[in-house]
């Protein structure tokens, strides 16, 4: 079911409700969430059931949903909110093995994105907080200021995605996990090439993510190590807090390398794509999808000017188009497709 886009006058503030059974942390989210003006919490829920009637009746903007709760947990609750008042949803959930599968199980029943709860607690808390409201930002203005594209030329010999690649790096943030997921569920078990993902998502969940989807994809899927050598029909989920470069020795290999603390995004598409440019460029695709701000526009533009081919998601099917937004704008997207035109060319493993 489609998510209602609110009416939004000029000037009114973003109305949020918040699910949560611990009073302290919701009085603290209340408290970031409302810090800057523009964002006003409408509505407070202890627990899954009454979420479902304070968002049928309050209808917000958005929902910030706790995984687990008393009387109705999270995950039961995403299903039943995008039943009765389809909204977007943001989880907060623990960073454990737990929390990590009922948040990827919440994505799958409905909800948008997540962020981990201990981001917004302790150092650096003020700094994700402020990343917490541009998200909240971006997932409920970019639906609802919506300008269609004009169509892009398709490539020649559409019907050979993959066969003429060696590597297909999708790139992703906000939106991504869920699309993801999808997309690597209609792989063919012949896919010609290699599959690296480069998601925006923390340390500690990308391991979790790798097992999750390897239980519905027809290919092997695994977080990235360090030399790892990408072969044909293998998927490599590249860890989270890390950055992941490709090297060129008897084989095309993985690096997996820190990266540096003022880097925005850890894994960078950006950075990664780069390395694609100079070690593979002719044979690689990239794909960037649903996210937030512009993340792949230069290494896009790097990729398009070394030969390489690069796909852009289509506006209504992104979460955020801020990324694929961004390539499409710059002049890099050799074709706009949608995740159904994507999964279709997955399914179809040429």
């Amino acid at each position: 079911m489609p998510l209602s886009v609110t009416d939004r006058r000029p000037g009114r503030p973003l109305r949020v409700l918040v699910v949560e059974d611990s009073v302290f942390f919701r009085s603290q989210l209340r408290r970031l969430l409302q810090q800057d003006g523009d964002i006003q919490v409408v509505g407070e829920a202890g627990d899954g059931r009454e979420a479902i009637v304070m968002a049928s009746s309050l209808r917000p903007d958005l929902v910030t949903m706790d995984v687990e709760m008393p009387v109705l947990d999270g995950i039961a609750a995403v299903r039943a909110v995008m039943q009765v008042a389809p909204t977007p949803i943001l989880m907060l959930s623990a960073l454990t093995r737990h929390g990590a599968d009922a948040t990827f199980a919440a994505l799958e029943a409905g909800a948008v994105d997540f962020l981990p709860k201990q981001a917004l607690q302790g150092d650096g808390s003020a700094a994700n907080a402020r990343a917490l409201r541009e998200r909240i930002r971006a997932l409920v203005e970019d639906r609802a200021h919506r300008v269609p594209i004009g169509p892009v030329a398709p490539t020649a010999h559409t019907e050979a995605y993959f066969a003429e690649r060696s590597l297909l790096v999708i790139g992703a943030s906000t939106g991504g996990p869920a699309l993801v997921g999808d997309l690597l569920a209609e792989c063919a078990a012949h896919l010609p090439c290699a599959v690296l993902v480069v998601m925006h998502m923390p340390a500690g969940f990308t391991g979790y993510f790798a097992e999750r989807v390897a239980r519905h994809c027809a290919l092997p899927v695994v977080e990235a190590r360090d030399g790892d050598v990408l072969v044909p029909g293998h998927v490599w989920i590249a860890p989270g807090g890390r950055q992941t470069l490709l090297r060129r020795g008897t084989h095309l290999e993985l690096e997996i390398e820190d990266g540096a603390p003022q880097e925005m995004y850890r894994p960078s598409i950006d950075l990664t794509l780069a390395s694609a440019a100079k070690r593979c460029a002719r044979r690689t695709l990239a794909v960037i999808a649903t996210g937030m701000g512009h993340d792949g526009t230069a290494g896009s533009r790097a990729l398009h000017a070394a030969g390489g081919l690069v796909w852009a998601q289509d506006q209504a099917s992104s979460v955020v188009f801020g990324m694929p937004g961004a390539v499409v704008n710059a002049g890099l997207a050799h074709e706009v497709v949608s995740a159904t035109e994507l999964g279709r060319r997955l399914r179809h493993g040429r």
